[in-house]
C-alpha cells in the first residue's frame, strides 16, 4: 500500500483557540471506499512533498491554506496512521502533528489550490471549551482528549502515537 506522509498544524492563536477546517470530499473514504457523508473538521495540513521535512511541509500548508507566515512551528508532538481510499486506491496516512502559535487570526483563502476550493467548506478558531462541546466530527477523533496537556504547555519529549 502506497504511503502518504502528511504535516499537520495544530494551530493556536494568542487566546489558545485552535483553528480547524471544515471540509467534506467525496474522492476520499474509509479503508472500504465509504464516504462520509457529511462534512467534518480537521487540522490544517496535507501531503508532503518530496525532500521536504516536517517543519517545511507543515509551514507550506500554513500559507497555502490560511495565508499566515508569521507562524511559529514548534516540534512534532504527535503521530497518527491509518488507512483511507484516495480516488479508489488504499493509502497509508502517515501523519505527523506539530503545534504551531500564530501571530495574527486574519486567514486568507488566495492560496486554496482548486481542490481545496472544492472541499472546503469553513475555517473556524475553536475554544478548548466548544470543541468538548460539539457535535461535530472532528479528526483526529482524540484531538480533544490530547489537546489539553499541549495548551498547558506539556510538551511531549517524542510523539505521542494518537488515534485517528
Amino acid at each position: 500500500m502506497l504511503p502518504r506522509k502528511t504535516a499537520r498544524v495544530l494551530l493556536l492563536d494568542g487566546q489558545d483557540r485552535l483553528l480547524l477546517i471544515r471540509m467534506h470530499d467525496p474522492n476520499v473514504g474509509d479503508a472500504s471506499g465509504k464516504v462520509l457523508s457529511r462534512a467534518y473538521w480537521v487540522t490544517i495540513g496535507g501531503e508532503m512533498e518530496p525532500g521536504e521535512d516536517i517543519a517545511t511541509a507543515a509551514r507550506r500548508e500554513l500559507m497555502e491554506e490560511t495565508g499566515l507566515a508569521d507562524a511559529r512551528i514548534g516540534p512534532p508532538v504527535w503521530t497518527t496512521e491509518h488507512v483511507l481510499c484516495v480516488h479508489g486506491k488504499n493509502r497509508l496516512l502517515q501523519e505527523t502533528f506539530v503545534l504551531a502559535r500564530a501571530g495574527t487570526t486574519v486567514l486568507n483563502r488566495g492560496g486554496w489550490t482548486p481542490l481545496e476550493r472544492e472541499v472546503i467548506r469553513d475555517m473556524r478558531w475553536w475554544t478548548l471549551g466548544e470543541l468538548r462541546e460539539t457535535t461535530e466530527l472532528i479528526f483526529p477523533t482524540s484531538l480533544v482528549q490530547h489537546l489539553p496537556a499541549l495548551i498547558a504547555g506539556d510538551i511531549p519529549a517524542s510523539p505521542l502515537a494518537i488515534a485517528p
